[in-house]
């Protein structure tokens, strides 16, 4: 660093056991993973009630021990309607917080009760826990947190307290909510970030000191400062000595905190502690040379606005519509993205999310070996019959003029903790083939409907034309993937940003070339300005 960390890289040099970097064995992409969609953490809120519930009919067994179960039970957030649960588990700090403490937390409590009740069967109890979160599944949900902070350029300062972008949400990370997150980009090498954590954490450690949980849930303080310090150290040492990397800073720092004494950690965290210290350390830890992806100042809104555009009746894409016309935007004009508002209906939005009960997990990349990929959320395809499904249909018929059959099918997603799709293509790409393109060609249009409102993030951005498009309940969002000949269109390039706060359910359908060649005639060709 610049000035302080360094003198403290130096200073800590006057001569722990980490919690384990063991390659995780349960990879197993078969298993629940709550933290892709709100669907599966609305599953595992029902998890840890059920857990509570049925620790609530032993307490006549516990006696003494029934101020425990009143701690547990305090830390555990209860809501009576399905709207307050929704609403909960769509703050992704929430989330993560309901992730990190079934995975980490329950089983400990389980273990404690299961000592402390001496008669009584058990077995139920020990059937809900085997569907506590498996570590991969919280990997994941911080995963999430740390691109929301990344990609929103949020201060992790303001991530602890509930505030996202500017707005204070009623939501606090608890101490060992702060103190994972640290562990995990320690875990990353990402000593930058983990300083950052620890020491919000370092700030909350009198206010969550409590030895009756201590008991349960083992002190992390025990470790907190150690890594604090070592993620100062190496952070500090290899930013200000450009030549020392930071994997050789790290090997540095353990050897030189192996032995170290309470009594000197002690000494070191009073000196972090002392006020006009910590300002210094938080200046140079919020130092950065970090430039935004454009991708990532899409997600922010910061793309200038398009001018010469207009919101109209539309009318003339079938006869059915001069008798019930449609509002309809422009959002682009070359390559053509327009948006119609108002077509898809709060009666439909609850069909196709009781499509939800067989979802399973979407992923962007093809599985490589045994590492974890990352969750694009969590989808389904809407294929049973259905007169409401062919109606949705036949409105896509009505608004765009395309050809395909009313019983087709169509997909429905729901996303999760900080979950997202990286910029990709809907045509077939070098890594990618898109489904039926021989039988009916490529897919020459998607139509996507915007199922829910989303207060902040969730935005459909286009990074190559600089086109930001937040979600709007009952709004449908189209635009062409290729060129009028069929050739892919590189400027149809499209991701979909992580949700801040908020529920988002998207219904997609995707029209294929080939029965639209005798309705949809080629026009003249011209270069694009891609291929100018």
């Amino acid at each position: 660093m610049k000035h302080y960390l360094s003198l403290l890289a130096i200073q800590f040099l006057c001569g722990q056991r980490f919690f384990g970097r063991a390659e995780d064995k349960l990879n197993n992409e078969s298993n629940v993973k709550y933290s892709s969609s709100n669907v599966g953490l609305l599953r595992l809120m029902e998890v840890e009630e059920e857990f509570t519930d049925c620790l609530i009919n032993y307490i006549g067994q516990l006696e003494e021990e029934t101020h425990f179960l009143q701690k547990y039970l305090s830390s555990v957030y209860t809501v009576e309607s399905q709207k307050e649960r929704v609403e909960y588990i769509s703050n992704p700090l929430n989330a993560f917080s309901l992730l990190r403490r079934t995975h980490e937390d329950l089983p400990k409590w389980h273990a404690y009760f299961r000592k402390s009740i001496k008669n009584g069967n058990l077995s139920i109890l020990d059937d809900i826990v085997k569907k506590v979160p498996h570590r991969v599944d919280l990997i994941s949900a911080m995963r999430g947190i740390h691109r929301i902070e990344r990609i929103y350029d949020l201060k992790i300062d303001d991530l602890a307290q509930g505030i996202l972008q500017g707005q204070q949400h009623n939501i606090q990370l608890t101490y060992r909510d702060l103190i994972a997150m640290g562990h995990f980009m320690f875990e990353q090498r990402d000593y930058q970030a983990a300083a950052k954590w620890y020491r919000i954490a370092c700030k909350h450690e009198q206010k969550y000191s409590d030895k009756l949980l201590n008991e349960v849930l083992g002190n992390p303080s025990e470790y907190l400062h150690r890594q604090f310090i070592k993620a100062l150290f190496i952070y500090g040492t290899s930013t200000s000595d450009p030549a020392t990397s930071s994997d050789e800073a790290s090997i540095a720092a353990e050897s030189s905190f192996a032995e170290a004494s309470k009594e000197e950690l002690d000494d070191i965290m009073s000196n972090l502690n002392d006020p006009a210290n910590d300002v210094e350390v938080e200046k140079e830890l919020y130092l950065t040379n970090w430039s935004p992806t454009n991708f990532e100042i899409g997600c922010q809104g910061l793309y200038r606005r398009k001018t010469n555009l207009v919101c109209r009746y539309k009318f003339d894409t079938t006869p059915f519509l001069r008798l019930a016309p449609l509002k309809f935007e422009e959002i682009n004009l070359d390559p053509y993205i327009a948006m119609y508002h108002e077509v898809l209906y709060d009666s439909e939005i609850e069909g196709l999310k009781s499509q939800s009960v067989n979802m399973i997990n979407a992923y962007a990349t093809e599985k490589n070996g045994t590492e974890i990929r990352e969750s694009v959320g969590q989808f389904a395809f809407w294929h049973d019959k259905s007169l409401m499904r062919e109606r949705i249909n036949q409105r896509i018929i009505d608004m765009t003029g395309f050809n395909f059959s009313k019983t087709d099918e169509i997909q429905v997603v729901n996303y999760g903790v900080g979950t997202y799709f990286n910029p990709h293509f809907d045509f077939t790409s070098d890594d990618y083939e898109a489904p039926d393109v021989i039988e009916l060609g490529d897919r020459l249009s998607t139509v996507l409907f915007y199922a829910s409102n989303v207060q902040q993030g969730g935005a459909t951005v286009f990074p190559k034309i600089n086109i930001t498009v937040f979600p709007r309940k009952g709004s449908s969002l189209y635009w062409f993937n290729l060129l009028d000949d069929g050739r892919p269109d590189q400027r149809s390039q499209h991701s979909v940003c992580p949700v801040i706060n908020g529920d988002r359910w998207t219904l997609t359908k995707w029209v294929h070339f080939f029965p639209q060649m005798f309705i949809m005639p080629c026009k003249s060709y011209s270069k694009t300005k891609s291929e100018v």
